[in-house]
Formats: structure tokens, sequence, C-alpha cells
């Protein structure tokens, strides 16, 4: 081999060399990147593991350790997996009449309409009917499923004499409807309670002392006690379609009327449908066909409110849950109300007073509060109502007589810094309503004790 063969494999391996050292930090930030991607993979899937673990279990303790471990983790990025938990069509579509809920140690059968659409990624429409006595959801959802042109998802739960003002029937209706939501693509906004006769009673009961759960409430031929009228107040962001017949035999007419005149005095969303048909079974106490296409029309303008800047609320002792983004805790000797039913022959009763709660959102991080007999509530906040860069304002007035009259007290400052966000706020919120359009960061809790009540009547 001469001089110059060897010169020339000489130049040949140093240009290997010099080629793989210029590509070596390439492929070494090519790799660096891959991990990287790999642990944010692999980062991501354990935030959702604990994420499911802490909604899942039923153990204090397993929750205190799985949120101590998400602590290390963005809010906004628990926010945003709970937001995206999914919720596909688990069964079949159509209709199933002979379905059971186990709630409580109790069986309860309920039957479940899904439309063709809920087998793909939309969300659709829930439409909850409540029977009336001697009825069952077998036999109801028949009549809805074509009242509603096959575009909802309808549920009829099954109680008991149709008893829905009862404590156990109003837990299970609204224990069922959070199942249904969490198996099939159900859309949190438009979720719709309604009830004939008995469920009317059930419509009202149960969407009065929760009415943020609802897009609107429906109820046909039945109406409330003025007993309960005084909780009329908390339907002042939940719309609601009233239908009654003025010769029902079974339900007077004036007390649709009256409730009639409460909403539209308060100017509450309100549609009051009174017709003059008679029915061959029940005289007026019936929903005439004629009255189905209003109905179902404004059913499909209807849609929840997200954080309305107020909420007004009327609470007793066994209704202290929150409504939106406030809620009274304590009051002071609050009533205990609660109407008999076939599972519940004795609740417990106990008279005192109810308590009255006006909370308003009147600016940028100002809040106002007005009440009576309040000994403690607490305001919920998020991203979409408070800057958290920003000191929070909240004052208390309580709430005077005066001739007959409320008046207004003095207005003290209850609160005034930041507030800091908080994970548990956020994910205990969530496993109680299984709510994705329904998250809170942080709650403020102001505890004020006021002596002035109002007795319940």
């Amino acid at each position: 081999m001469n001089i110059r063969k060897l010169i020339l494999i000489f130049v040949i391996f140093l240009s290997a060399v010099s080629c793989s050292a210029i590509h070596e930090p390439g492929r070494l930030q090519q790799a660096k990147e891959a991990k990287s991607a790999f642990e944010l993979s692999r980062s991501t899937q354990d935030i959702k593991s604990e994420v499911e673990l802490f909604l899942s279990t039923k153990d204090p303790k397993v929750e205190t350790q799985a949120l101590e471990r998400l602590k290390q983790v963005s809010q906004d990025h628990v926010k945003s997996l709970l937001r995206a938990r999914s919720n596909k069509n688990t069964g079949p579509v159509g209709l199933q009449s002979s379905l059971r809920y186990k709630h409580n140690g109790k069986d309860y059968p309920y039957a479940l309409f899904l439309p063709e659409s809920s087998g793909s990624d939309e969300k659709v429409p829930l439409l909850v009917v409540l029977h009336g006595l001697g009825g069952s959801g077998a036999n109801t959802i028949p009549a809805w499923i074509e009242r509603s042109g096959k575009e909802f998802a309808v549920l009829c739960p099954s109680y008991p004499m149709g008893a829905w003002w009862a404590r156990p029937a109003e837990d299970m209706v609204l224990s069922l409807i959070d199942q249904v939501r969490e198996q099939y693509p159900i859309d949190s906004d438009r979720i719709f309670l309604a009830g004939l006769s008995n469920g009317a009673i059930g419509a009202y009961m149960i969407g009065m002392f929760y009415p943020d759960r609802f897009a609107g409430l429906i109820p046909i031929a039945g109406s409330i006690t003025p007993r309960y009228m005084s909780f009329l107040e908390n339907l002042r962001n939940t719309p609601i379609y009233m239908i009654q017949g003025a010769h029902d035999p079974i339900f007077p007419i004036r007390l649709s009327r009256r409730v009639h005149k409460i909403l539209s005095d308060m100017r509450y969303p309100v549609i009051y449908r009174e017709h003059g048909e008679k029915g061959k079974a029940h005289g007026g106490h019936f929903l005439p066909e004629s009255e189905i296409p209003d109905m179902m029309e404004w059913m499909r303008k209807q849609k929840r409110q997200h954080n309305p800047d107020i909420v007004r609320m009327t609470r007793e002792g066994n209704h202290l849950g929150a409504i939106h983004w406030a809620r009274l805790v304590q009051g002071g000797n609050l009533a205990l109300l609660e109407l008999p039913g076939p599972e519940s022959p004795n609740p417990v009763k106990r008279d005192g007073k109810i308590a009255t709660l006006v909370a308003k959102r009147k600016g940028e991080n100002l809040f106002e509060v007005m009440g009576q007999n309040i000994v403690e509530y607490e305001l919920y906040f998020n991203t979409e109502t408070i800057d958290f860069n920003k000191p929070v304002t909240i004052t208390t007035q309580k709430i005077q007589i005066q001739r007959g009259k409320m008046i207004p007290g003095e207005k003290k400052t209850s609160y005034q810094k930041k507030v800091e966000k908080d994970l548990a706020v956020l994910l205990y919120g969530y496993k109680k309503y299984r709510d994705p359009n329904r998250l809170y960061d942080a709650r403020v809790s102001i505890l004020r004790e006021s002596t002035l009540v109002r007795s319940l009547s």
C-alpha cells in the first residue's frame, strides 16, 4: 500500500469521526425530547390515576393521601382532567324499561330511553319525569319518548305511591340522575325535572331545594301547599313551566295561581299555562296533548345558568346545600321540615325558623350578602367569578323588619383579602356533584350570627 492510499484512508476515517461528532448532539437532543415526552405522558397518567383514586374511594384516609400527592400538581391541570373525564355510552340506545337501581340498601325500578345520537360524542339533554299515584317509570316513559320527539334522553324512576316529597325519594332521584350522567353523554346544563300529579309535587320540592341542578322544572296537574311556598324564592335562576287544569278536582286551581303570582311578583322566569279541558277519567287532572308542542319548544330553548350574579335562597334545617356559588351553613334554631312517606312514616320534624340569604356579585371581586337568621355562610369562587391576583371584598347585612317591610341593616365588611385556591375544594366539590360545569377553586366561610329571624307559617 503506497503513501497516497494511506493518506486517503486516513482522511476518510477522520471524516466519519467528524460526521459522527456533528450528528451526536442532534441524536442526544432527540433522545432527551423523547424521554421528556414519555415522562410527561407517564406523569399525566399518574395524575389521572390519582384523581380517579380520589373520586372512587370511600376511605377518608385514601382520599387524604391522594389529595396530598395531587397538591404537587397545577390546580388548573387537575380541573382540565375533571372536565375531560369520559362518560361514553356504556349501554344500548333506545328504551330499557326494566332497569334496577340500588340505593341505601334498597332496590328501585326505573326506565331509561337514550336517543340514537347518544351513541356519538354529542351530549344529549335529559328529561326526568316523576309519575303520579299508582304509576311507575315503565308505564310513564313511552308517552314521554314520543312527546320529546326522541330528541331527549328520558329517565323515569319509580317510587312507592309516588311519594316524591319524602326525603328517601329525593335522595334516590338525585343519586340516580348523577349515575345516569356518569354513564352516558348527558348535557349537565340541559337536565329537566317534570312530574304529573304527585310527580308535580316532587318536581316542585326537589326543584326548589336543588334548583341549580336543573335547566328547568315542569310541574303538571299538581302544586304545593302554602307552607312550602316560601321556598319558591330559590328559583330565581331556574325557569319553571307550569301546566294546570282549571277544573282539576284533585289540586285546587287556587294553589297553582298563587304559585304563579308569587313567582311573577318576584319577576322570576315562569310560564303559566291554565287549560279548561276536562278529561274523561279525572276531570281537568291530566296533560292535554295540545299543551305539548309549546312545552317542548320551551324546553329546547333552556340552558342552565353558570355563576349567576344574584343567588337567593330560603332554607330549613334539612336542606342546607349550596345553590350555585353560595351556601347557608348554619342558621339559628332552624325548623326541620319533612313530609312522611312509605319509607319514612315518622320523619324527624321540628318547629323553628327559616333562614333567608341573598348573595350578589356587585363588581370585580366585590360581593354583598344580606339575610335573616344567618349564623354561618360560604361563598365559592373560580376563575370565572374572581381575579385571584386581587383582593376580594365581602360585605354582610342583616335584614331588619320595620312596619312590615324588610329593610337592610348596617353593612359590615366581613372579608377583604386575596383568596387562595384550594385543591380540596375543587376535588371534593366535583366528587359530590360529578358536574364538569360546576367546578370551584376556593371557598370563603363567614361566621356571623344574626338574631333577627322570620317564623315559618
